[in-house]
């Protein structure tokens, strides 16, 4: 397994972890209509702090058992197989955010009702999270994307 696979496994297995806990606290207190913004700001510094601390971690414990890859330039189908996950993720991506953002805004009135103690707040917090929700699945897929090009060309 390549230097650079490996990576890609490592922010797949890593992001999968981490943020299916996440969202899924999340859309539980939404589904329960228990939504906190300083629980919900607390969960996601841990989360995101969780994110670095392993990544960097594993990447920087990889980089040093494979020390002759950690240096050499990417090849040209390396270069090929980056440009193909980004084209893939930036279509991806240019999909799901305007998605969100229709679906958001067609919800408004829903989600307004549901917290009336903070319409404008819940609103602010589900926006947000829809947006880093369409982030952190388009980063899963362009990594995944890598990690099938690279078992493609084994």
């Amino acid at each position: 397994m390549s230097f650079r696979e490996k990576i890609a496994w490592i922010a797949v297995l890593t992001t999968l972890a981490v943020w299916i806990y996440y969202f899924a606290a999340f859309w539980i207190d939404v589904f329960g209509r228990q939504l906190d913004g300083n629980q919900v700001l607390t969960r996601f510094l841990i989360c995101m702090g969780i994110s670095l601390v392993v990544m960097i971690g594993l990447n920087i414990a990889t980089g040093v058992m494979t020390p002759k890859n950690i240096d050499t330039p990417p090849d040209e189908l390396e270069r090929q197989i980056e440009a193909r996950a980004d084209r893939i993720g930036f279509k991806l991506l240019e999909a799901l955010v305007p998605l969100g953002l229709i679906g958001g805004l067609l919800a408004t009135d829903t989600i307004r009702s549901a917290f009336p103690a903070d319409p404008a707040g819940s609103v602010a917090l589900i926006f947000a999270n829809g947006i880093l929700m369409a982030f952190v699945l388009t980063e899963v897929v362009r990594e995944t994307v890598h990690i099938v090009s690279f078992r493609m060309t084994a």
